[in-house]
């Protein structure tokens, strides 16, 4: 009798209802296609990283793509996953469908040494640098200090980063730091965040 189960059938089965898990399984089994379209957090362990490492560790030479459409959000977590696409051992392409903002600009920087890695966005894709920061509660006030220099060393980890792994020069940066600085897919390829805009 045959006991193996058809576990992408269940999973279609039960993401029937719920359109956005569909999409990502069938993405994620059909394609190797991993889609990060959400915050950076914690949750980025299993919707992203587990999946990339097993593509990874698979013999199936068929490229990985990573669809990167993100507000940004943890510097712990983005870092982690920065770091790890640094390394990424098999073809991997990175789309950015819309944009790549704060943390995912960091992400998306990241990768721009690794020779298995390509970098692409659409002519409308956008990205947003800016500084790290970290909420101070009013119950905290009397360690204010040891979290804003703390706060100080996420920022300059940032731009040490961002520096190490673009065309973006320690002048450019410093004189956009402590703003909001938007930058358009041509930006991007103009200052190495991105490798390709998709026409």
């Amino acid at each position: 009798m045959n006991t193996d189960i058809d576990f992408l059938g269940v999973v279609e089965k039960f993401s029937a209802l719920d359109a956005v898990d569909y999409q990502y399984f069938h993405q994620l089994f059909h394609n190797r296609t991993v889609i990060f379209n959400q915050e950076v957090e914690e949750s980025l362990v299993e919707c992203v990283y587990l999946p990339l490492r097993d593509f990874e560790n698979d013999d199936i030479n068929t490229p990985v793509t990573l669809i990167l459409n993100s507000p940004g959000g943890s510097v712990s977590d983005g870092f982690f996953l920065a770091h790890y696409l640094q390394q990424y051992k098999k073809p991997l392409k990175i789309i950015v469908t819309g944009y790549a903002a704060s943390m995912a600009a960091v992400i998306l920087a990241g990768a721009g040494k690794n020779p298995n890695v390509t970098r692409m966005c659409y002519p409308s894709s956008y990205a947003l640098l800016h500084d790290g920061y970290i909420t101070i509660a009013p119950s905290e006030s009397k360690t204010a200090a040891d979290i804003m220099a703390f706060n100080d060393q996420v920022d300059q980890d940032i731009r040490q980063f961002i520096l190490d792994n673009t065309k973006i020069t320690p002048e450019l940066y410093d004189s956009k730091a402590r703003k909001q600085w938007f930058l358009t897919a041509k930006d991007m390829l103009e200052l190495g965040i991105v490798d390709q805009i998709l026409e």
